[in-house]
């Protein structure tokens, strides 16, 4: 019986090791790269792309802004409505860096952030959340709001470079009690954990079935 449950405690942590993410460092891509102003944006395309999307509901991510060029720039960040108006004129964001809060207010009110300046091959982390103000109605159910966020970047000498981050809000159903919750944000990995959960739990009633099911030899 402690071969057996040795070998489920075995078994379970083999599991692990494959089902849950493992953090890694992102190499840089563009650490080669000898263009005199060059912005790199991490993650790249992609900030924000959020379905069901609830009345007290929010967002929180994170996009790292690099200078990847050989010069001294300063950036801007502006925002660009890529899709209807009605559910981006409610939406609310935030953007900080550390402690400190660059903007709070309405996504359709925000027009840019103020100089920022990176030194070349430094970065800084911007942290950028959307939240869905509670107080919405029934008239926001199934609605959509595409925007972009674009990166400026303009050396001394007016050599501009831009880089562009884009985010995607589906509102799902009606007004829920809000709460301290997050969005879903199109990840598989909690179905791929209910599934080896399943399987776990499968094998071990396997494994002592059978331990028990076998004859015992008399001595």
């Amino acid at each position: 019986m402690i071969k057996t449950i040795r070998l489920c405690l075995l078994f379970l942590v083999a599991l692990g090791i494959g089902i849950f993410p493992v953090s890694v460092a992102l190499a840089d891509q563009d650490s080669s790269s000898d263009s005199e102003i060059s912005i790199t944006l991490l993650p790249k395309d992609i900030l924000f792309d959020i379905n069901n999307m609830k009345p007290g509901d929010w967002a929180p991510r994170k996009i790292t802004v690099k200078n990847s060029g050989i010069k001294d720039f300063a950036y801007h960040m502006q925002l660009r409505n890529d899709g209807q108006k009605k559910l981006f004129n409610e939406l609310l964001l935030e953007i900080k860096t550390g402690k400190e809060t660059l903007y709070q207010g309405k996504l359709a009110a925000f027009d840019k952030l103020p100089a920022r300046s990176l030194a070349s091959g430094s970065k800084e982390d911007l942290d950028i959340t959307v939240r869905f103000p509670e107080h919405l109605g029934n008239d926001f159910q199934g609605l959509k709001s595409t925007f972009a966020f674009i990166f400026t970047a303009e050396g001394k000498d007016k050599e501009a470079a831009q880089a562009i981050s884009k985010g995607m809000v589906d509102s799902g159903g009606g007004p829920t009690s809000a709460g301290p919750h997050l969005p879903d944000t199109s990840t598989n990995l909690f179905n791929i954990i209910l599934f080896g959960s399943i399987l776990v739990m499968a094998s071990i009633l396997m494994m002592v079935v059978r331990h028990f099911r076998r004859p015992r030899i008399e001595e």
